[in-house]
């Protein structure tokens, strides 16, 4: 199985390398305050963190600012708390394709939005999350600290810690309130 597993993900990775290449976006530095349309990303394992991002969300959203929450459920179907709750579009493991990329029409829609500003708020390496980043159209991506992300972030915040906190989430909003747009 671990065979199988990793041929997938050289696929994958081939793959996502080939649609970065082609991938056309325009990078800014936008500040949170001049920040128009902001797009969440996140690994919904636990209700602790679904409720994390869901304060975050009615934090950022405002009359002049939009806010979109993509959350992905590892797992083979959606739990009643995020269905119940409407506060983003969520999605399983029933909307990727074989090695792992989305197939929603509604996560490459996310994608190909530009967003002034994409929070990937995933402290862990999850392909079809980084899928996302990777592909978003953005133009300005913010993430965690991570090696293998570093070609896709244009601002990276150290986070040592294995859970969501929110310790981090204010690190997070604290540098993009401190940016200055050109």
């Amino acid at each position: 199985m671990e065979f199988i597993s990793g041929i997938k993900k050289r696929v994958g990775n081939i793959i996502l390398d080939r649609n970065i290449s082609r991938l056309e976006r325009t990078k800014k530095l936008i500040s949170l305050s001049d920040a128009r349309n902001i797009g969440i990303v996140y690994l919904v394992s636990n209700q602790g963190i679904f409720n994390k991002v869901k304060l975050l969300i009615r934090k950022l959203n405002s009359p002049y600012r939009q806010v979109m929450a993509l959350g992905f459920v590892d797992r083979d179907s959606i739990p009643d708390y995020c269905v119940a709750a409407n506060s983003g579009y969520y999605f399983d493991k029933k909307d990727l394709n074989w090695y792992g990329a989305p197939k929603n029409d509604y996560i490459k829609e996310f994608i190909n939005k530009e967003f002034d500003v994409i929070i990937d708020l995933t402290l862990e390496d999850v392909f079809v999350l980084q899928y996302i980043i990777a592909l978003s159209k953005s133009k300005l991506k913010v993430g965690r600290f991570s090696k293998s992300m570093v070609k896709h972030y244009d601002l990276m915040i150290k986070n040592d810690k294995k859970a969501l906190s929110d310790e981090y989430i204010d690190q997070i909003l604290h540098y993009l309130n401190i940016l200055k747009s050109k």
